[in-house]
């Protein structure tokens, strides 16, 4: 179980001494003045900070009714929330307002947060004590969040009912691979600019971390740390998510952009709040997989070849990610994707994207948007994909012949075009 302190515990928030004035007193609370985050606001950032404490006791508020907000819900009991293991199916849903609750605790360094090698750790005060520019920037995303929340409190806005689903996908079996169904290669749309979000797909990708969030409170900076930026209210997955394994992959629906953001890595700059009293309020339905770290000396990585079981691996990590399409009949099953594994992870390019649309195919995707963010591996992608729909007219040819040449060298695309 993770555990939340109890209304009781935090009675201490609510004596005169601990009126909060200013960004300072934060800071002095909290952390006893040794965070750089909150001298950093009070210096560089002066009006966020100052539209923080404005909603801060709104956010108060949370705390003060905390053990009434878990009363209408059935699966968390004396604020005790049970854990989604790894190897499970299933998963619950939380309201938007339990989970600002939760990041807040977590924000103030409220939770304590015991280790557990079958997770990440999921405490959002560490990040606030990094004094390097990347975290600071998180830092102003979570800060924004909390301020777009406690404007919601106090408005009394129903947006706060509304339910955020936290779900595990488990699979064990490749037999899919084998059969002899003739499933044809789902649509594909490539696109070599924008984001993820920047187009209709009905669900996105997370680049993930076998441990969900990766480095999202640790200063890491790439596409998933990013992503739980923007969307805190991924973050709080963290708190209850076990780990990954092979055949496991984590579905979180409902969340919203928040932030707004420039750059990528540690360039990555946050860019103003995504909400406001006129923005339209999108939602998003994130899946989360794994791909094979690459980093690690392995014979893939000396001799640039990679066997069967290992190309297997990824396809079934995707496949079971995008089965996750199947929680909602109403939705349309379309999936935004990209360079999965390809930065950190090292992984080829070409590869990962035959992986994917293979997975896609399999699971039976209506459409696959394939973001190439414009990179120079992909270019042989672009100019040969006609060649590919015309070459295989179902998903075993491709597949069957991707794995015929996996033993050849790491050019994927020119071998299953000229060997089958």
């Amino acid at each position: 179980m993770a555990t939340l302190p109890n209304e009781k515990a935090l009675s201490f928030l609510f004596t005169p001494q601990f009126q909060i004035k200013n960004i300072h007193d934060i800071n002095r609370l909290f952390f006893g003045n040794s965070s750089p985050f909150f001298s950093y606001i009070a210096k560089y950032y002066k009006k966020e900070g100052e539209e923080f404490i404005k909603v801060f006791p709104f956010l108060l508020n949370l705390v003060s009714g905390m053990d009434k907000i878990f009363d209408n819900n059935k699966i968390v009991e004396k604020n005790k929330i049970p854990k989604l293991k790894t190897g499970d199916n299933g998963g619950f849903d939380l309201t938007r307002k339990q989970v600002a609750l939760i990041f807040f605790l977590s924000f103030l360094n409220l939770i304590d947060v015991k280790n557990d090698y079958n997770m990440n750790t999921f405490k959002v005060s560490d990040l606030l004590f990094l004094n390097y520019n990347s975290a600071i920037q998180f830092g102003r995303c979570f800060l924004n969040y909390l301020t777009v929340i406690g404007k919601w409190i106090e408005q009394n806005n129903t947006i706060l009912e509304e339910k955020i689903i936290y779900k595990r996908e488990n699979k064990p079996h490749l037999n899919y691979l084998e059969s002899d169904e003739n499933i044809p290669l789902c649509e594909l749309k490539l696109e070599n600019k924008g984001s993820l979000f920047d187009g209709d797909a009905s669900y996105c990708v997370d680049f993930a971390n076998e441990y969900i969030g990766g480095g999202a409170l640790s200063g890491g900076c790439v596409q998933e740390e990013i992503l739980f930026a923007i969307e805190p209210e991924l973050t709080v997955s963290m708190f209850f998510m076990e780990v990954m394994n092979d055949n496991d992959a984590i579905g979180i629906f409902n969340t919203i952009q928040y932030s707004k953001y420039d750059g990528y890595g540690y360039n990555f700059t946050y860019a103003g709040s995504l909400i406001d009293e006129n923005s339209e309020i999108k939602k998003h339905k994130i899946i989360a997989i794994d791909a094979m770290d690459l980093r690690r000396p392995s014979y893939f990585y000396f001799h640039n070849q990679i066997s069967k079981n290992e190309i297997n691996r990824d396809i079934h990590k995707a496949y079971v990610g995008f089965n996750l399409i199947n929680f909602d009949e109403t939705t349309k099953k379309t999936i935004a994707t990209g360079n999965w594994g390809c930065g950190a992870f090292n992984g080829n390019h070409e590869l990962k994207f035959l992986q994917q649309w293979i997975a896609a195919s399999y699971a039976k995707i209506e459409r696959l948007d394939y973001y190439t963010f414009g990179k120079k591996e992909m270019k042989i992608v672009e100019e040969n994909i006609e060649k590919i729909k015309n070459k295989f007219k179902n998903v075993k040819e491709l597949y069957s012949t991707l794995i015929s040449v996996c033993n050849i060298n790491d050019h994927y695309i020119e071998n299953i075009l000229k060997y089958s």
